[in-house]
C-alpha cells in the first residue's frame, strides 16, 4: 500500500471551492479542512492521487504540509 502524505492544496479562485473539493474527493483525496477565506484545502493521499489533484481545473498548487515549531516561550531561536 502506498504511503499517505499530508498535503495543502492552494486554489486559483477560478472555480468555486466546493466544486474543487468534490472533484478532489473523487480522485481519492481525503479532505480534512477547507479554508474558504484563503482558498486552501488540506488532507491526505498518496503521491499518485496528488498528481491527479494537480490536474484539476482551479488547483494552483499541491505541496506537502510542513511542520511549524515556534519553540518554548522565551527561546532565543524560534525557527
Amino acid at each position: 500500500m502506498a504511503e499517505r502524505t499530508r498535503w495543502i492544496v492552494t486554489t486559483s479562485g477560478d472555480r468555486p471551492l466546493h466544486d474543487i473539493q468534490k472533484e478532489m474527493k473523487q480522485t481519492g483525496f481525503a479532505v480534512d479542512q477547507v479554508f474558504d477565506e484563503i482558498g486552501c484545502i488540506n488532507g491526505a493521499c498518496d503521491d499518485d492521487v496528488a498528481e491527479k489533484v494537480r490536474k484539476i481545473r482551479g488547483v494552483a498548487d499541491v505541496s506537502p504540509e510542513g511542520q511549524v515549531d515556534i519553540g518554548p516561550p522565551n527561546a532565543p531561536v524560534t525557527w
